[in-house]
C-alpha cells in the first residue's frame, strides 16, 4: 500500500488521472444518484447520460463554430494551420521535384535591382533612408516602395508563372520566412547556424484562397461588401463567407496554397570590438537556396467537429430510448384494470 502511494504521488500524470476521474465521479454520480432515488437506477442513469450527451454536443457544436477564430481562448482546439517543408533546393529550382516550383522563373536579383534603381533613382531613398552605401537591396524592397513596378518590369504572377511576389511587410512572408529559418537552422537541414549568416532574397506564394481578405467584425450577415459598396458583390465576404471558411476549415477543402523563400549566403565578416556590426554582403560564389513549403491547414476545428458528431448521435440514442420507455410504460398503465 505504501509503494502504491508513492507511486501515486510521484507520477503527476496517474495523479492528474485519479483526480480527473475522481472529479468526474463525483459530479456525475452525485447528479445519477439523485435522479435514481426519484426514478429509479436504470432510468436515472439514462436521464444522466441524456443530460452529459446533450451538454457534450452544445459544447461540440461551440468549438466547432468558434475554435477558428483568433478570439477563442479556449475549447477543443486541433493542429492550428501551419507551413510544411516540401523541398528544399540548392542552386537550381527547376530541378526541384515540385512541378509549379519549377515553374518559378528564375530572375537575376543583382542586375534587376541596378535597373529598377537606375530608371528610379527616387526609390534609394525610401529603402536606404540611413544612405548606407554597402547596403544590399532586394526586388521585394523596391516593389513595395513603388507598387507599379510589378507591371513595368514584369513581376506579376503573369510573368512569374502565377506566382505572387511578397514583400518584405506581408505578414505571410514573416510566417514563411520564420519557418525557413528553423529548417535551414541547427534544428533542420543544418546549412547555417543562424539566420545572420545568409540574406533572405524574395518570397512568393501561389495558390490558396484567390482575392481573400478579413471581414470586419462589424460586418452582418446581409450579403453586403463592405469594401465595393453596391453592385454584385463576390462570395468571399459576409455571411456566406464565414459559413464556406468554417466547413472549409474542417474538412479541408481549400486549394493546395504553397510558398518559396529564396535566401543566400553572405560574407563572413567580423565585428570590431565595440563596434557596430558590419551590413551583410552576399556572397556571389554561394548558390541560392530555395525552401519550398505547403500550407497545411491543420485540425483546428476538426476535434469540436467530431465531439459534436459523435455526442449527438449518442445523445439521440438514449432521447430515444426513453422515449420508448416512456412508451411502454403509458400502454402498460392503459392496460392494468
Amino acid at each position: 500500500m505504501n509503494a502504491v502511494i508513492a507511486l501515486i504521488s510521484w507520477d503527476p500524470e496517474i495523479r492528474n488521472i485519479l483526480s480527473l476521474g475522481v472529479g468526474i465521479a463525483i459530479l456525475v454520480g452525485s447528479v445519477v444518484l439523485l435522479l435514481s432515488t426519484n426514478t429509479g437506477p436504470r432510468t436515472g442513469i439514462l436521464i444522466g447520460l441524456a443530460s452529459l450527451l446533450g451538454w457534450m454536443t452544445i459544447m461540440g457544436l461551440i468549438w466547432w463554430m468558434y475554435s477558428g477564430s483568433p478570439a477563442s481562448l479556449g475549447g477543443m482546439k486541433g493542429m492550428p494551420p501551419h507551413w510544411r517543408i516540401v523541398d528544399v533546393n540548392v542552386g537550381d529550382l527547376h530541378a526541384s521535384p515540385l512541378p509549379v516550383a519549377a515553374a518559378l522563373p528564375t530572375l537575376d536579383e543583382t542586375k534587376m535591382v541596378q535597373d529598377i534603381l537606375a530608371k528610379h533613382p527616387e526609390l534609394e531613398a525610401k529603402v536606404n533612408p540611413e544612405h548606407k552605401p554597402d547596403k544590399v537591396t532586394t526586388i521585394g524592397e523596391l516593389v513595395e516602395a513603388d507598387p507599379a513596378l510589378t507591371e513595368e518590369f514584369k513581376l506579376s504572377p503573369a510573368d512569374l508563372a502565377g506566382w505572387h511576389l511578397l514583400v518584405p511587410s506581408n505578414a505571410q512572408r514573416g510566417d514563411a520566412q520564420a519557418v525557413a529559418d528553423a529548417e535551414l537552422g541547427p534544428t533542420g537541414k543544418k546549412m547555417f547556424t543562424d539566420p545572420s549568416q545568409y540574406k533572405v532574397l524574395e518570397a512568393y506564394d501561389i495558390g490558396g484562397k484567390e482575392n481573400d481578405f478579413p471581414v470586419p467584425e462589424h460586418a452582418v450577415c446581409t450579403g453586403a461588401n463592405p469594401f465595393q459598396g453596391d453592385g454584385p458583390q463576390p462570395f468571399n465576404t459576409g455571411c456566406w463567407h464565414r459559413v464556406a471558411n468554417w466547413f472549409a476549415t474542417t474538412f479541408h477543402t481549400n486549394p493546395e496554397h504553397f510558398a518559396i523563400v529564396q535566401v543566400q549566403a553572405v560574407i563572413p565578416q567580423e565585428t570590431p570590438p565595440g563596434g557596430t556590426p558590419p551590413t551583410p554582403q552576399i556572397d556571389p560564389k554561394a548558390p541560392i537556396i530555395t525552401v519550398v513549403m505547403i500550407r497545411s491547414l491543420g485540425d483546428v476545428r476538426f476535434p469540436g467537429f467530431m465531439l459534436f458528431t459523435v455526442g449527438g448521435i449518442l445523445f439521440a440514442i438514449t432521447c430515444n430510448t426513453l422515449h420508448r420507455r416512456d412508451k411502454r410504460m403509458a400502454a402498460a398503465r392503459a392496460a392494468a384494470p
